[in-house]
């Protein structure tokens, strides 16, 4: 968190945008092998996976406000764990595409990785919005007043 600005929610769609579509490009360079895909797929897993190191960081506030929140504390071990596994196959992605990309051999490898990050990065994505829309993850506390801050003050009768 940054002056009271929550970071998590921002720098989350990096990966999971990144790797899906990186995904998608070590595909289609295995399919097609045109020479201009060939960098698409490692160059967007690094920064998928930049990406996914910044979530986790940045998780690590978003957890202790979701403890205040009262958020289930095996919803977010859950949804920690998936993240921590999502971010190790993207890295092992990212590894073995730079790894076979030049040679152009077990590229194959490379993308099966790449695809088993995706549906991993898609859960843990799917782990988090539950955090915030079943569990209230995202919510702001009320504020000392009395009224929940955000709520519209109540109108005088006339």
């Amino acid at each position: 968190m940054i002056g009271g600005l929550e970071l998590h929610p921002w720098i989350v769609h990096f990966p999971v945008a990144l790797v899906p579509v990186s995904a998608l490009f070590a595909l289609a360079y295995l399919i097609l092998r045109r020479e201009w895909l060939r960098w698409f797929a490692p160059l967007l897993l690094t920064l998928a996976l930049l990406g996914a190191v910044g979530a986790y960081f940045s998780g690590q506030s978003a957890k202790d406000r979701a403890e205040d929140l009262n958020v289930p504390k095996s919803a977010i071990e859950e949804h920690e764990t998936s993240g921590i596994w999502a971010m190790g196959l993207t890295g092992l992605a990212c590894l073995l595409a730079w790894a076979t990309h030049a040679g152009r051999r077990g590229i194959w490898i490379a993308t099966l990785v790449a695809a088993v990050a995706t549906a991993a990065t898609f859960r843990t994505g799917h782990l988090g919005g539950k955090l915030v829309f079943v569990h209230g993850a995202g919510r702001v506390k009320p504020a000392t007043g009395g009224a929940a801050a955000g709520a519209p003050a109540a109108r005088s009768g006339r």
